[in-house]
C-alpha cells in the first residue's frame, strides 16, 4: 500500500472541496465575486473538479458528443473537435457539418477566417513547416482514412465485452501527434458514449500526465521530477481514490448528475500540484484569474459564455 502524506492529502482534498464550493456559488446560487476567501484560487485560474462542468467540454457535450452519442459519427467527431479544442472553431465545425463530413481543405478555408483557431489550453503538437490550421488538420486527415477500421475495432471490443478506456486510448495513440494526452481527452469523451459507455476500467485507469505524476510526488514525499513511466502510477491513483472518495464532502462524492471517477483523481492531482507549486512559493502559473473579466456564463447547459466586468 502506498504511504501517502498527511498533510499533503489533506491538502489535495481541500482543494477539490474548495474548488467545487467555488463553482456552486457561482453557477447554482448565482453569489457575486470572490466566491472564496482562499487568495491563490482568487488570483489563479484551476480547472473544475469534473471535466464535465469545464466550459469547453460543456459546450462540445451540448453541440456535439450528446446528440452523436448513438452514433459512429461521434468518434471522428469527438478527434476532430478535441484536436482544435476551441468553441469559436466548434462553431464553425458543426455549421459547416464538417464534424461528420470532413473536408480538410473546406475547414482550412473556413477556419482561417477566424482570428484564433485553437485552445491555448494546451500545447498542441503539429507537423513543422505547417501553420496551426494546416497541421491539425493533416493530422486529422490521418485518422480520417482510417475512420471505418477504427469503429470497427471500437465496436468489436464493445460486442465481446471487452471494451476499455486503456485499450482505446493505445489504439489512437498510433496516429502521428495523438500523443498520451490527446488521446486521453478524446478517450475520457467516449467514456460517455456508447463506444465506451461500458468500459470495463473506468474505476481502475487513469492517464498520468506530468501534471499527475508530480501530484502523487507530493503526496508520496517523492522528488518532484520523478517520473518513471515503469512506475506503477496507475495503483497509486485507485488507492489515493480510495481514500479521498471516503473523505470528500457528499456533495461531491455522490453529487446527483456526477459520478466521481478515477479520472477526476487524475486530473485533480494536475492541479493539485499547481495549487501547491503557489502555496509553497515554489512558482506560479500562467493562467490568471481577472476578476474585472471573467466569464459570465448565459447558459450553462449551452455552455455559452460572454465576457465582462464582473458585477
Amino acid at each position: 500500500m502506498t504511504e501517502f502524506l498527511a498533510e499533503e492529502l489533506d491538502r489535495f482534498c481541500y482543494w477539490q472541496t474548495e474548488r467545487e464550493s467555488i463553482r456552486v456559488k457561482k453557477e447554482e446560487y448565482k453569489l457575486p465575486a470572490p466566491w472564496t476567501d482562499d487568495p491563490i484560487l482568487q488570483e489563479f485560474k484551476f480547472c473544475q473538479v469534473f471535466r464535465e462542468d469545464d466550459r469547453t467540454t460543456r459546450w462540445f457535450r451540448t453541440h456535439i458528443r450528446e446528440p452523436l452519442a448513438n452514433s459512429s459519427d461521434v468518434i471522428m467527431a469527438t478527434i476532430i473537435f478535441r484536436w482544435f479544442n476551441f468553441i469559436p472553431t466548434g462553431r464553425t465545425l458543426v455549421e459547416n457539418d464538417l464534424h461528420r463530413n470532413w473536408d480538410g481543405d473546406k475547414a482550412i478555408q473556413l477556419i482561417r477566417k477566424q482570428p484564433k483557431w485553437v485552445t491555448g489550453s494546451y500545447i498542441i503538437k503539429t507537423p513543422n513547416g505547417m501553420d496551426k490550421v494546416t497541421g491539425v488538420v493533416d493530422c486529422i486527415n490521418n485518422v480520417w482514412k482510417d475512420k471505418d477500421w477504427i469503429t470497427k475495432r471500437l465496436e468489436h471490443d464493445k460486442k465481446e465485452g471487452t471494451s476499455s478506456l486503456k485499450s482505446a486510448w493505445t489504439l489512437l495513440r498510433q496516429y502521428p501527434y495523438m500523443g498520451p494526452f490527446m488521446s486521453y481527452e478524446v478517450v475520457t469523451d467516449l467514456r460517455h458514449t456508447y463506444v465506451l459507455d461500458e468500459a470495463e476500467d473506468i474505476m481502475t485507469w487513469a492517464n498520468a500526465g506530468p501534471g499527475a505524476m508530480r501530484g502523487l510526488n507530493r503526496l508520496t514525499g517523492r522528488p518532484l521530477d520523478f517520473s518513471h513511466r515503469s512506475h506503477d502510477w496507475n495503483t497509486e491513483m485507485q488507492e489515493l481514490y480510495q481514500i479521498v472518495i471516503r473523505r470528500l464532502p457528499a456533495h461531491i462524492a455522490m453529487r446527483n448528475d456526477r459520478v466521481y471517477e478515477l479520472r477526476d483523481i487524475e486530473g485533480g492531482l494536475c492541479e493539485f500540484d499547481k495549487y501547491s507549486r503557489i502555496f509553497k512559493n515554489e512558482g506560479r502559473t500562467r493562467s490568471i484569474y481577472k476578476i474585472n473579466n471573467l466569464p459570465e456564463v448565459e447558459d450553462l447547459i449551452e455552455g455559452e459564455s460572454k465576457y465582462g466586468k464582473s458585477e
